[in-house]
């Protein structure tokens, strides 16, 4: 099986890495694991052109034997680019509602969005609220509600299922989280209980339920760390490797690279990672 791995929330400008050595690290990391594609799955930066930037780096340094392919996650929908433009064809790498096909694995792009269905406890009502005034997102324009944002990706969705058939194996790669499996709801903070519901939507998982050939799902956003796990025939599994500045520590080692690795999806043994 060709192999194809998948990283998110590497958020390297907050993180203040060296965008070359990480640069580097990847393309020969990818190289020695003959790699067929890497997609990152969004917010590697606060600035979309900077990810496009580094997309574009990246594939010059691997060549074309790797397909590097990116998503835009809420962090790069923040600034330099608008709605429109994250609808449309802005770049050969942008894998946004559009798919690529290695050998009989085909992998589905979208970056996602929410629609607070993962909202929960006493505050749940209070996410439109919450988003505006002080939650990151609020600097993203769109000329849709969430909710209706969330139809137009689970539109695209369901779109490129109907087009794939049952002897295929399907990835589909989102940004924002199909369901609650990674969300924690504390009975002692019924305002976290009402943060979840900027995290995704439940209706991703209630979609990819209807279709057998997929066999993996992968996303980002919430930044934890825990192992992947399977409902029917999916895998579900977070890829983001997280904040490591001031108490915030979130990756899983205390050096980014083998963070990033160990954090990686990876298509190898029939879609098992090899952690």
């Amino acid at each position: 099986m060709a192999k194809i791995f998948i990283s998110s929330d590497q958020h390297l400008d907050i993180n203040r890495l060296d965008v070359d050595q990480i640069l580097e690290m990847q393309a020969n990391y990818l190289q020695e694991q003959k790699a067929a594609a890497y997609i990152i799955a969004g917010d590697s930066f606060n600035y979309f052109e900077k990810t496009l930037s580094f997309a574009e780096r990246l594939q010059a340094l691997v060549g074309p034997e790797i397909k590097i392919k990116f998503l835009a996650g809420n962090h790069e929908m923040g600034h330099g680019i608008a709605f429109d433009e994250l609808e449309s064809e802005v770049s050969p790498l942008y894998l946004h509602n559009k798919c690529f096909q290695i050998g009989d694995t085909v992998v589905l792009g979208n970056n996602g969005w929410y629609d607070y269905s993962l909202a929960r406890g006493p505050q749940k009502q209070q996410v439109q609220k919450f988003k505006q005034g002080f939650y990151y997102d609020r600097l993203i324009e769109q000329p849709l509600s969430d909710p209706e944002r969330t139809d137009l990706s689970l539109g695209q969705l369901k779109k490129a299922l109907d087009m794939t058939t049952s002897q295929q194996k399907v990835i589909v790669v989102q940004h924002f989280v199909p369901n609650a499996l990674d969300l924690q709801y504390p009975d002692a903070s019924p305002r976290w209980q009402m943060v979840n519901g900027v995290m995704g939507s439940k209706r991703y998982a209630e979609l990819y339920a209807q279709y057998p050939q997929i066999e993996a799902v992968v996303y980002g956003h919430v930044h934890r760390n825990q192992s992947a796990q399977q409902i029917q025939q999916i895998k579900y599994q977070n890829v983001s490797v997280g904040y490591r500045r001031g108490k915030r520590i979130e990756w899983v080692t205390p050096e980014f690279s083998t963070s990033w690795q160990k954090k990686l999806f990876k298509t190898v043994d029939n879609l098992q990672d090899d952690l």
